[in-house]
């Protein structure tokens, strides 16, 4: 794996994606974490091979303080070649941010939550230890509508029909589901969102009883960081691991 100086910004309201993110990073992979949602300034990101952006229980069809500068981000990074990976909320912003609000809604399926499976698709893409049809979790009432015309729909399913697409010229890798939770991780939030199951008519017991098909973390982190080879991959100055 290449070596890499990542930035993880965190727009979670706990502080708790950019952790789950870090821990599928190699030991050589040195990162940088922004919580966004308490009031952390973004970080330059011209300083950074890679940029990620994190899942969150905010709704991207909600305003948000940071939004705007969020998209800057986004399209700053497009214009100068840095590398890109979205997950859930930052799936959703990724694609916001490059086209318009019509990009982005809520799921007319309602919520999906729970171990769920996807169809992984596209012409040529070989994802090491994805399988065609790969368990992961879920957890999301908002989706993507639509994606930029250079990008290809890489996962799909019946519930929301992109699940993840990829972007070689604009270098964006980004996903609908949450591939950064483990089995425990993942039932562990279920069982924090008990309530919001039962209203949704799901059955929490069938839930927890499930799990993943794949390591999902190391699949898609790792596909990532190797796939797209970021700027400053050599010849900069490395950043120490932080967890402002």
């Amino acid at each position: 794996m290449n070596t890499a100086n990542v930035l993880i910004l965190d727009y979670s309201v706990d502080r708790s994606e950019a952790p789950l993110f870090r821990r599928w990073f190699p030991d050589h992979c040195a990162s940088t974490s922004a919580y966004i949602y308490y009031g952390d300034s973004f970080p330059d990101p011209l300083e950074y091979s890679h940029v990620m952006h994190t899942g969150s229980s905010l709704s991207i069809c909600a305003e948000s303080d940071f939004l705007e500068e969020a998209e800057e981000i986004v399209r700053k990074c497009v214009a100068e070649d840095i590398p890109q990976m979205g997950v859930c909320y930052g799936h959703q912003l990724i694609c916001m941010s490059l086209l318009d609000p019509s990009a982005i809604g809520k799921c007319a399926n309602g919520l999906e939550i729970g171990w769920i499976d996807v169809e992984m698709i596209g012409s040529g893409l070989e994802i090491p230890g994805a399988t065609p049809v790969s368990r992961v979790l879920q957890s999301h009432f908002d989706r993507v509508n639509k994606i930029p015309d250079t990008s290809e729909v890489i996962a799909t399913n019946t519930h929301t029909d992109i699940q993840g697409f990829i972007d070689r010229e604009k270098n964006l890798f980004s996903l609908q589901f949450h591939p950064e939770f483990t089995r425990a991780d993942g039932n562990e939030l279920f069982l924090k969102e008990a309530r919001l199951l039962e209203d949704n008519g799901i059955d929490l017991t069938s839930v927890i009883d499930d799990g993943p098909s794949i390591e999902a973390g190391k699949v898609f982190f790792e596909y990532f960081l190797n796939t797209f080879r970021g700027r400053s991959d050599s010849g900069s100055q490395r950043h120490e691991r932080s967890d402002r």
